[in-house]
């Protein structure tokens, strides 16, 4: 080879070289940027659950000078505004006027006479209307849309007190927004599912109906006086009353289930959306929050502690989010302020200037009603309303008995709490991970120890790979075996479970403290390869003992009397922490053992041989010298192995019963945050609470092994050095 060829080759090496240095280093950087993006993309999507809900003004509609709205409704041909004009029953839909302002146009008119009343629902389904006729009766009508044509269809009716409702007739001429408000006032309404409770307050004095709407002839009609504030509770059949600072709970029989002296007078009460909790505000602008819950058979409501004292004066509206645990509550000089109904906790008000005389929240928009306006609010970051206070801290839900921490996204009923709280999941997967150590310890340090100092090389070479391997068997299989073979052993055995487990490591270390003293006396007739045949031989008899008597372990701990009512009640149970214990034990084992392993096989043979000089056995060797100088090892191989068990997933899925409960108790289920994200991620939808909590579990999660594995790695490094200054 000439020098121009030479020249030429170096020129190619070179180039090549070049070229792989910046493809290798390419790749490199775009790993550390597919990092990045993905730990941009997990906080990213968590951090719409830190920033507070607002309104922006989106549109106002201008109404007729004689109509008047009350609601929107939902039909199948589309969304429409309901309301009066004049005297009729009206519907409307937007449209857009000559001058570019929102109007309505007139979809469908229901006339009905001035001596007729129409009322409103405030909640549930406002598809439903009633009517109070002149000769005394109310109807129940509802509003269908049905072959394209809108129909009020009549579904129950029943007489009323003829004097009561004379009181309140409204003349063709009295329409002033004063007198409809007073005649709202008179009549109310409210139902849930067939039962309906109509309502006529004035004068300290309350008129109550109760009936089904199947059932009308089987009405009860009930009068109240020197009432101050009540609330219908059609969903519980019930009727809160305060008169004189006593509050009243009586059922449809009249009977009162409950009565409670209030220490303050209560101005306004504001019943939630799941009519299983309500709001009271007074005269110092305190609102407070009432819970229902079960006592002996009945449902009473009782006082939530926290109380709310940052309002700026007396509440006029409060409207509720059927899909979150949100509400918004608008003061009399027109502030608007989001509430998170669950904690009580209130976000920063803000000044809209708009009063209104109804409130409506739909869908993602809140709607102002004025007497002749409809103002559109957009709902933004409503995300926010979930708060570190519902997240981490004890919350007293609906029908719970006390505050609780509890993880619950859905539930088959409408106008449920939504429940978030992610101390279920963190207890879950610490609990587990903790006890899956208490497992993977003693087996993969043993192990570790018995074929780094005590085996025979050619035991050795072929037990270390062997159970290297094991770390190559996928979480899914160790969790199905766990799940079809453990499962029911540890249901049948758990008693005989609970007693290997806690046998087993008293057994090896009695095997240990011994081997030095057997191998002295049969050193020439034993070899010592076949050390682990025997110590597996002695596990085997541990494991026949234990569940070969499992039936005395639960006659000497349950008794004669109740053997059979305690194996069904409490020994019965195979979802518990001690079965994830277990397989997520057996699964981390490889990986403490291989790190472990390695760092006490590495340490120098002339450190041994200078204790075996200065006299030291063999087991004083291990103790102070081995296992000292190999510590920082194999405390990062026992931190590594408690990062890979707090994030295991699919054997936690498959092998607990995936309930989130705050309990350490081992005989619990469990579910943890990696389960739960399996679990819920895929059904969650996208930019939802849900959604970005699920992400903030994740945020938790990477958190949380950063922090262990760096931990590890410094741990490591630090008491390497203390022992190599030593």
């Amino acid at each position: 080879m000439n020098q121009q060829e030479q020249h030429q080759f170096n020129a190619r090496r070179f180039r090549k070289d070049w070229i792989t240095r910046k493809v290798v280093t390419g790749f490199g950087w775009l790993v550390l940027a597919t990092f990045l993006l993905i730990i941009w993309h997990i906080f990213s999507n968590a951090y719409p659950l830190f920033k507070s809900p607002n309104l922006e003004l989106k549109s106002t509609s201008l109404l007729a000078q004689s109509s008047q709205l009350s609601g929107i409704v939902e039909l199948s041909s589309g969304t429409h505004y309901m309301g009066v004009d004049k005297c009729d029953l009206i519907l409307l839909n937007k449209q857009h006027l000559d001058n570019e302002q929102l109007g309505f146009s007139e979809t469908k008119r229901f006339p009905f006479s001035c001596q007729h009343q129409i009322l409103f629902l405030e909640k549930g389904d406002l598809t439903y209307v009633g009517v109070i006729t002149p000769n005394h009766l109310f109807e129940l009508y509802k509003l269908s849309y049905e072959k394209q044509q809108y129909s009020l269809i009549l579904e129950s009716s029943i007489g009323i007190n003829a004097e009561m409702s004379d009181r309140r007739k409204v003349s063709d001429s009295d329409l002033s927004e004063h007198a409809l408000a007073d005649q709202k006032q008179a009549w109310q309404f409210s139902k849930s599912g067939n039962f309906v409770m109509l309502t006529q307050f004035q004068n300290s004095s309350l008129s109550t109906y109760w009936f089904d709407k199947k059932k009308p002839a089987a009405f009860q009609h009930y009068i109240y006086e020197d009432i101050e504030q009540y609330q219908a509770i059609p969903r519980s059949r019930q009727l809160l009353t305060i008169s004189k600072n006593i509050m009243s709970l009586v059922d449809t029989e009249n009977n009162v289930i409950d009565r409670q002296l209030l220490s303050r007078d209560v101005m306004r009460i504001f019943l939630s959306s799941s009519q299983r909790s309500f709001f009271t505000q007074d005269r110092q602008h305190v609102l407070s929050k009432w819970i229902m819950l079960n006592e002996q058979g009945s449902f009473v409501f009782r006082h939530n502690e926290t109380d709310i004292s940052e309002l700026d004066g007396p509440i006029e509206h409060m409207a509720f989010d059927t899909d979150s645990n949100a509400a918004v509550v608008v003061s009399k000089i027109g502030n608007i302020a989001f509430l998170n109904r669950m904690t009580n906790e209130m976000f920063r008000v803000q000044d809209l200037g708009l009063p209104g005389i109804g409130l409506q929240w739909f869908g993602a928009r809140l709607y102002v009603f004025e007497r002749h306006k409809m103002h559109s609010l957009e709902i933004q970051n409503l995300q926010g309303i979930t708060t570190l206070k519902s997240l981490f801290s004890e919350v007293w839900y609906e029908g719970y008995e006390q505050p609780a921490y509890v993880w619950q996204t859905s539930s088959a009923s409408e106008n449920y709490e939504t429940k978030f709280s992610i101390v279920p999941l963190i207890v879950g997967s610490l609990k587990a991970s903790f006890l899956a150590l208490f497992v993977a310890i003693p087996l993969a340090l043993g192990a570790a120890i018995y074929t780094s100092y005590f085996a025979d090389p050619a035991v050795r070479q072929y037990l270390k790979p062997a159970i290297e391997m094991l770390e190559a068997v996928p979480s899914v299989v160790i969790g199905f075996i766990a799940a079809v073979w453990m499962v029911p052993i540890a249901e049948e055995f758990l008693l005989s479970v609970i007693l290997f487990i806690v046998s087993l490591p008293i057994l090896l270390v009695t095997a240990a403290l011994l081997q030095s003293r057997v191998a002295t006396v049969l050193e020439d007739k034993f070899d010592r390869r076949w050390e682990i045949l025997v110590i597996i031989l002695a596990v085997v008899l541990l494991g026949l003992f234990c569940f070969s008597l499992s039936d005395v372990w639960r006659f000497m701990l349950l008794g004669s009397a109740e053997v059979g009512e305690q194996k069904d009640n409490i020994l019965n149970i195979s979802k518990t922490t001690i079965v994830v214990a277990i397989a997520l034990g057996v699964a981390i084992s490889p990986s403490i053992y291989s790190l472990a392993e390695d760092a006490l096989f590495e340490v120098p043979e002339s450190i041994k041989q200078a204790s075996f000089a200065l006299g030291a056995t063999k087991l004083q060797t291990l103790r102070r010298v081995i296992i000292a100088v190999a510590m920082p090892s194999i405390l990062s191989a026992v931190m590594l192995g408690f990062g890979r068990a707090f994030g295991e997933t699919m054997i936690v899925l498959m092998v607990t019963g995936n309930t989130p409960i705050s309990d350490w108790n081992i005989l619990e289920g469990l579910r943890s945050m990696t389960a739960n994200l399996a679990i819920e991620l895929q059904e969650s939808s996208v930019n939802s609470t849900h959604f970005n909590t699920l992400f903030l579990t994740a945020s938790i999660l990477f958190i949380f092994t950063f922090i262990v594995n760096t931990a590890a790695e410094i741990l490591r490094n630090r008491l390497r050095k203390v022992y190599t200054d030593a």
